[in-house]
C-alpha cells in the first residue's frame, strides 16, 4: 500500500487571508433559511445577499475591496428572498438568479458593473405558486439552466424561453443539485432522505436512487468531477455532521462514510476536479475544512483548516480568475454577516517567479459549440481546455467574457 504514502502536491496548501482593509466591507447581510450559498462568482464578478430581506443582491467587481456604501447601486432582483444564484461558465455577465416569490430571472451585468440599480431581467421563468430551492447553468450546454421547486427540477432553455424538461418523482423538497462535469447526468439530494441520480434525456429519467443521510437536518451533494462517484453531507441518527461518497457502480452501498462532529451547521461542500480539493463550510461555523478526495482508500485526506469569521455563505472563485504566479491553486470567496472575505490556498514553493505547471493541469475553457437543444437531442462535446500559463493565454492574464442574452436571441 505504498501508494497511501505519496505526497500530493497539495496536501500542504495554507489559507492565506488578506488584512481586513482588502475585505469588501460595511455591508448589510441579513440571516436567510436558503438550500443556496448566498454568494456566487463568475471571473469577473461577486454576487451575494444584500440587506435583511434578501430580495436584492450586491454585485461587485471580482477585485473589489474596501467599504461599501449604503446607497451603492443594486440587483433589484425579486420581490421576496433570493434562494440561490449562479453565474454562467461561459458569460461572466449572465446571471441566475432564484427566488420565494416563485421566479427564476436572469441578468446581464454589463462589462463596467453596476454603474446604476438594474431591476430589469433579460427573461423570466415562473414556478407558479412554489417558491424557487436552487438554480444552476449546464457546465457544457450554453443558455441550459436547471431549476428546482419544491418536488419537481426544471430545465430551461434560455433561448427560446421555453421549459424542456421536468421532472417530479421526488416525494419531498429538492435540496441540493449538481452535474456530472461532462454535463450527461445530474443528482439530486432530497429531503425524503434520497439520492437520485437523472438523465433527462432518456424515457425513465431517473435512473438510479439511494438512502442518503438518516439524519433529518438538509444535505447536499457534489458530482467528484468525471469520476462515476458523488459525494453527499449531511447528518447521521445521532444528529454527527456526515460525509458519503457513492459511486455509481454500486449506488445503493456507500464507498466510504465519515463522521465530523456535532455541530449543526449545514456542510456546503465545494469541490475542485481538477485538483481533488474538497472544502466543507458549515452555515454559522467560523472553520472551514479542507480534504483531499482519493480514488481510494482512505479516500478523504485532511488538509489544513482555517478558522475565522462566521459563515453566512461561501463559493469557489473560477480557476482563469486565479494569480497563479502567486501559487493561488484556488480561492473561495466566505460571505459573513459584514464582509465578503477572499480567501486564497497556497501550495508553498521556494520562489513564485516562474509558472509551476505541475499545480495547473489544464482545465475546461469558457467556449462551447453545445446548445440547450442540441444536448436534448443527444450530443455530448466536451469542452475544450485551456492552459492557465499566463504566456498561453489567449486574452492575457484575465481571460473575460460578457454576454447579453437579448443582443445572442437578436443574433439568432
Amino acid at each position: 500500500m505504498a501508494w497511501r504514502f505519496k505526497a500530493s502536491k497539495y496536501k500542504n496548501a495554507a489559507p492565506i487571508v488578506p488584512k481586513p482593509e482588502n475585505y469588501v466591507r460595511d455591508i448589510c447581510v441579513g440571516s436567510y433559511q436558503t438550500y443556496g450559498n448566498n454568494i456566487a462568482a463568475s471571473a469577473m464578478f461577486m454576487a451575494f445577499n444584500w440587506e435583511h430581506a434578501g430580495s436584492s443582491l450586491a454585485v461587485l467587481p471580482l477585485k473589489d475591496f474596501g467599504r461599501k456604501s449604503k446607497l451603492m447601486p443594486l440587483l433589484h432582483a425579486h420581490t421576496d428572498t433570493v434562494t440561490d444564484m449562479e453565474f454562467s461558465p461561459f458569460h461572466d455577465g449572465l446571471l441566475a438568479t432564484g427566488s420565494q416569490d416563485c421566479l427564476v430571472k436572469i441578468w446581464h451585468i454589463p462589462k463596467e458593473g453596476l454603474e446604476e440599480s438594474i431591476s430589469n431581467p433579460e427573461c423570466t421563468f415562473s414556478h407558479k405558486q412554489r417558491r424557487v430551492e436552487t438554480v444552476g447553468f449546464h457546465p457544457c450546454a450554453d443558455f441550459l439552466l436547471y431549476s428546482t421547486s419544491f418536488t419537481t427540477l426544471t430545465l430551461w432553455d434560455l433561448i427560446s424561453e421555453q421549459e424542456i424538461f421536468s421532472n417530479a418523482d421526488h416525494t419531498e423538497v429538492i435540496q441540493s443539485v449538481s452535474w456530472k462535469r461532462d454535463g450527461t447526468l445530474l443528482v439530486t439530494s432530497c429531503k425524503d432522505k434520497q439520492l437520485r441520480i437523472l438523465d433527462p434525456r432518456t424515457e425513465q429519467s431517473c435512473l438510479k436512487s439511494a438512502n442518503s443521510h438518516a439524519g433529518i437536518k438538509d444535505s447536499r451533494v457534489v458530482w467528484l468531477g468525471e469520476q462515476d462517484k458523488v459525494l453527499s453531507t449531511g447528518f447521521d441518527a445521532q444528529r454527527l455532521r456526515q460525509i458519503i461518497i457513492r459511486d455509481l457502480r454500486n449506488f445503493s452501498q456507500p464507498e466510504k462514510t465519515l463522521e465530523l462532529d456535532c455541530s449543526t451547521g449545514i456542510l456546503i461542500p465545494l469541490y475542485d476536479a481538477d485538483t481533488g480539493m474538497l472544502f466543507l463550510a458549515g452555515k454559522g461555523d467560523t472553520t472551514i475544512g479542507y480534504m483531499e478526495v482519493s480514488e481510494r482508500d482512505p479516500y478523504l485526506i485532511e488538509g489544513i483548516r482555517h478558522s475565522g469569521e462566521q459563515t453566512k455563505g461561501v463559493c469557489l472563485v473560477p480557476k482563469r480568475a486565479l494569480n497563479v504566479m502567486q501559487g493561488e491553486v484556488n480561492r473561495i470567496l466566505q460571505l459573513t454577516s459584514s464582509s465578503v472575505i477572499p480567501i486564497m490556498y497556497q501550495v508553498p514553493r521556494k520562489t513564485y517567479r516562474d509558472f509551476h505547471a505541475d499545480l495547473y493541469p489544464d482545465t475546461p475553457g469558457y467556449k462551447t459549440e453545445l446548445t440547450a437543444s442540441l444536448w436534448m437531442q443527444g450530443k455530448n462535446i466536451p469542452l475544450p481546455r485551456i492552459s492557465l500559463d499566463p504566456a498561453k493565454r489567449e486574452n492575457g492574464e484575465d481571460p473575460i467574457i460578457v454576454s447579453c442574452l437579448t443582443l445572442i436571441q437578436h443574433d439568432k
